[in-house]
């Protein structure tokens, strides 16, 4: 533990330990995104796959959630930490136009950030348990065994317009901060090179559009499992 904040009082050690916390929470997105690809096969499908995580090897996804919540903290804490002090180490002739663009990219990965941070809390609330307007969690019953109505509880979610267009608005706000924000954790962990770094630039932008559209595609076909009605 001492270690570990000696590492931390270090600039360098805040940018690399945000960089790999950034990636772990990347990391985590896609499998997310594969998880619930599983309710286009169906609500019961879908809901054995949740009662699977949640249930019958929750003593694997415990400490896997356990571990995201803190990378999350952790990321979520160095971002703002990291952002005051560049504001407070710029000079009145920072707003020169030569650093206009770095600025300018800080400033939008700080306000994505937290956007996406307060986001993240109501989509748990929502979705891990039911509550933030939810009305509570539903229960199904297969072969005699109950748990959660997980599929049941997203269509009734997405059902609703609005819920859905926030949802995408929170999906481009997430395109817009992997889409800088992978390339940027690489190089706080000293991936920097002429030939790779373009690459992992292209990467990025690629993995961007596909975890931010993969989301955007299920959240739409949700919507309109009831033609668009609420359910």
């Amino acid at each position: 533990m001492r270690a570990l904040k000696k590492y931390l009082s270090s600039s360098i050690g805040r940018k690399q330990m945000m960089g790999l916390t950034g990636i772990i929470l990347y990391g985590f997105l896609l499998a997310h995104l594969l998880g619930n690809i599983g309710m286009l096969a169906g609500a019961e499908r879908y809901n054995r796959y949740g009662y699977l995580l949640l249930n019958q090897i929750s003593e694997i996804i415990l400490p896997t959630e356990i571990i995201l919540i803190l990378a999350f903290v952790l990321h979520v804490y160095l971002a703002l930490r990291l952002a005051r002090e560049n504001k407070a180490a710029r000079p009145v002739a920072y707003a020169m136009k030569k650093n206009s663009k770095a600025s300018g990219h800080s400033a939008a990965m700080t306000f994505t950030g937290l956007a996406i941070a307060i986001y993240v809390v109501i989509h748990i609330a929502n979705f891990r348990y039911g509550t933030a307007g939810m009305g509570g969690m539903p229960t199904v019953t297969y072969d005699g065994v109950e748990m959660h109505d997980l599929y049941g509880n997203m269509i009734r979610a997405f059902s609703h317009w609005w819920y859905t267009l926030g949802y995408v608005v929170a999906m481009l706000l997430i395109f817009s901060h992997l889409s800088h924000g992978i390339q940027s954790s690489f190089q706080s962990l000293g991936f920097n090179h002429p030939k790779w770094s373009p690459m992992i630039a292209w990467g990025g932008k690629a993995y961007a559009v596909l975890i931010s559209g993969g989301f955007i595609l299920l959240a739409v076909w949700a919507y309109f499992q009831h033609g668009g009605m609420p359910s």
